[in-house]
């Protein structure tokens, strides 16, 4: 243990130093918002349509960040959300999955944004779609990667002690994400199979999820809270009237390809793209999945819902 730790604690020590910088020092401005209900803090940065982005499990708005400048173009408003619990954000008394899209959309009242694309990447997909069935007419279109939805076999999620546990560990758990089972989850394959692009993705991904403990409060409720409730069919995707795009690798862990193909049947509006390499956060495709954002957000929004019907499936990209 004495000479593992000897080989971990350097790399983790300097990559904690700097997540700490750069939520010390963000690289672009954040803000909070007050209410009643408690503190929104998000990141607000470019210029054109808006997109807010809602983060996994683990994030915050830096995580949000990082993902818009790997899926977004730079004609983009984005707005990246610290979702309940996360870094700044309040994590209310009672909350919900509900109330946490109430919120998003009194930020974007606040904002003057009247209608935004909504992004909801793993967990925050949950509150992607709340925001979308509770706030159609604030919601033009809606991207859920990697997400979690409703499966036959709900995924059998750690106890909420778990998370707390991994602060304690957080050095173990830094040295997994590159090396261990998680890297293979994240990335799809084994880190030691991975190219020196694909690892620098990677690292760059997971370095978002780093302190764990501004983040424990939220990932405790995405376990206690907003998992259940998806688990119960709330909401249910009939009420989704936005066009919805769903990203998902062929062997995702947490909604298996049957799963997400029989969600994305029941979205009036839904299409699922279907990606046979990359992982849980899609390691490798980056280019190709901007010209699969930039085609689906850039369509004009209709303005009434259709009546639900078969959903086509996108085939992957070559290679």
């Amino acid at each position: 243990m004495g000479a593992i730790g000897a080989a971990v604690i350097p790399g983790y020590r300097r990559d904690l130093a700097a997540a700490r910088r750069r939520l010390a020092e963000p690289p672009i401005p954040v803000h909070r918002l007050s209410s009643a209900e408690g503190v929104v803090e998000y990141a607000r940065y470019g210029h054109g349509p808006a997109v807010l982005v809602l983060h996994g499990s683990g994030g915050g708005w830096d995580q949000g960040v990082d993902w818009a400048r790997r899926r977004l173009g730079a004609d983009r408003d984005v707005v990246a959300v610290s979702r309940f619990g996360y870094l700044g954000s309040t994590l209310p008394r009672g909350a919900t999955t509900a109330a946490q899209a109430d919120a998003c959309a009194r930020l974007l009242d606040a904002l003057g944004i009247d209608r935004a694309d909504v992004a909801g990447v793993s967990a925050g997909s949950m509150t992607g779609l709340h925001l979308a069935a509770r706030h159609p007419d604030r919601v033009r279109r809606l991207v859920l990667e990697s997400p979690m939805l409703p499966t036959r076999r709900p995924v059998r999620l750690p106890p909420a002690g778990v998370y707390r546990l991994l602060v304690t560990l957080e050095p173990l758990l830094w040295a997994l994400v590159r090396s261990g089972p998680l890297a293979r989850i994240a990335a799809g394959v084994p880190a030691g199979e991975l190219d020196d692009a694909a690892r620098a993705e990677l690292a760059e991904i997971t370095a978002t999820a780093f302190p764990l403990a501004p983040r424990l409060p939220g990932m405790v409720f995405d376990r206690a809270v907003a998992a259940p409730e998806l688990y119960r069919g709330e909401p249910a995707p009939e009420a989704v009237a936005a066009p919805t795009l769903v990203v998902n690798a062929a062997e995702a862990v947490l909604t298996p390809h049957d799963d997400a193909e029989a969600f994305v049947r029941r979205l009036p509006r839904g299409r699922l793209v279907e990606l046979t390499t990359g992982g849980h956060v899609l390691v490798g495709n980056v280019e190709h999945l901007r010209r699969v954002l930039a085609g689906f957000l850039d369509q004009p929004a209709p303005d009434t819902a259709p009546a639900a019907e078969p959903a086509p499936r996108d085939p992957a990209p070559p290679g």
